[in-house]
């Protein structure tokens, strides 16, 4: 997994404090050059990171090797899953890139999301409840039925799943929210653990009150892989849209 909402949206929040920490220090110096005069007069922030910028009809492989943030112009991108599996999407402009396959909406994309491809999920466990009890509940290997397994928990909000197709792979999609009566901050681990693919120890996918997941869990030649989208309650429909066609580009692509 990539960070957590709260990593990406503390790392923006840095950024957007230094910006005001240095709007601020100028004021306290006492300029005398008017407010609308200092703004226009202020450069837009720029990406310290590189920006990469796939030719027409190219779709560019993010190096895993690289740095460990880029940016994307508006564009086609692969990322390298196995040795053996690569994935392509389409990318909006300036949409940020962490270790080569995570992405996230930035402070010069606008917006809010994160966008990433995981697996295979061989196994899964869910907890015998999301807030107070993270013993293990195996379910079973495909994808209808990590869904249908989501669906059930009664400490989670969960959409029914429905049947989709990914990259002609059949899957299931469910989109998952924390009920208001539930306080994250309040249950085990200071999260609610939503599943987790490893037993010694554990490796929990896990939500923060306010946060929305959207899983379209595929089987792709007998492997279950999860194409997560992941928001906020500050997030709009057309933030849902912009994950919703990243994940319906997605196209796989086999070199065995």
């Amino acid at each position: 997994r990539g960070p957590s909402v709260s990593a990406w949206c503390t790392a923006a929040a840095c950024m957007l404090l230094t910006m005001t920490s240095c709007a601020d220090a100028s004021d306290k110096a006492g300029s005398p050059i008017a407010q609308s005069e200092a703004l226009s007069s202020t450069p837009a922030p720029t990406p310290t990171d590189p920006v990469l910028s796939p030719r027409p009809g190219e779709v560019l492989e993010l190096d895993r090797h690289g740095p460990e943030y880029v940016f994307t112009k508006e564009g086609r991108y692969a990322v390298r899953l196995n040795p053996h599996l690569v994935y392509e999407v389409d990318v909006p402009d300036m949409w940020e890139v962490y270790r080569g396959r995570y992405f996230s909406t930035s402070v010069f994309s606008g917006g809010t999301g994160i966008f990433s491809v995981s697996g295979p999920v061989t196994e899964a466990w869910l907890p015998t409840d999301p807030c107070r009890d993270r013993s293990l509940v195996q379910v079973g290997p495909t994808a209808r039925d990590l869904a249908e397994a989501l669906a059930a928990q009664g400490s989670l909000t969960v959409t029914k799943p429905t049947q989709v197709a990914i990259a002609g792979r059949q899957g299931a999609y469910v989109e998952i929210r924390i009920p208001d009566r539930v306080n994250s901050a309040m249950c085990e681990g200071g999260a609610v653990a939503v599943f987790t693919s490893k037993v010694r120890p554990p490796d929990w996918w896990d939500m923060r009150t306010g946060e929305v997941v959207t899983y379209w869990i595929v089987d792709v030649d007998g492997q279950r892989w999860i194409v997560a989208g992941v928001c906020d309650t500050v997030c709009t429909d057309a933030d849902f849209e912009v994950l919703a066609g990243m994940a319906e580009s997605v196209t796989l692509v086999s070199e065995r």
